[in-house]
């Protein structure tokens, strides 16, 4: 086989492993009012876990909530793999999450899975696996 031969197979069967993207729909709720702005932040390892997010959204609560207190945010494009979420209720709409005394948040926020009412859960605990067809997940806020 000549040098192109190889490289053309060898490019087609690469191609042939790339994962598809999936949808993450995230239920993220309890206590949001109509209008206000929602961020997440998806994060894709322990190394990143609350440092740096794979993807990021901002996304504003409708003002009729299908379900009251409790928005859906859908997250495109992510591959297949491990994953953990961090969502908060922008209140204030400055983009961060206001600390009061102790450096306990001030507004709505909560983790995949649950926790984090003493701080953050590990990446571990937060963490789930989205696959080839998606995944839809729960975030309720503290």
């Amino acid at each position: 086989m000549t040098n192109r031969k190889i490289f053309l197979t060898t490019l087609l069967l690469g191609a042939a492993h790339v994962a598809p993207a999936a949808t993450l729909s995230l239920e993220v709720g309890n206590g949001i009012r109509a209008g206000e702005p929602v961020l997440v932040a998806v994060y894709d390892s322990e190394a990143n876990w609350m440092q740096k997010a794979a993807q990021s959204v901002r996304a504003q609560a409708p003002a009729d909530l299908a379900k009251p207190g409790v928005h859906t945010v859908t997250i495109n494009d992510l591959p297949p793999g491990r994953y953990a979420v961090m969502a908060y209720v922008d209140r204030n709409g400055n983009g961060k999450l206001d600390r009061g005394m102790f450096g306990r948040p001030t507004e709505p926020y909560g983790f995949s899975n649950g926790g984090g009412a003493f701080g953050a859960p590990d990446f571990s605990d937060a963490a789930f696996e989205v696959a080839g067809d998606g995944a839809s997940v729960r975030v309720p806020l503290n």
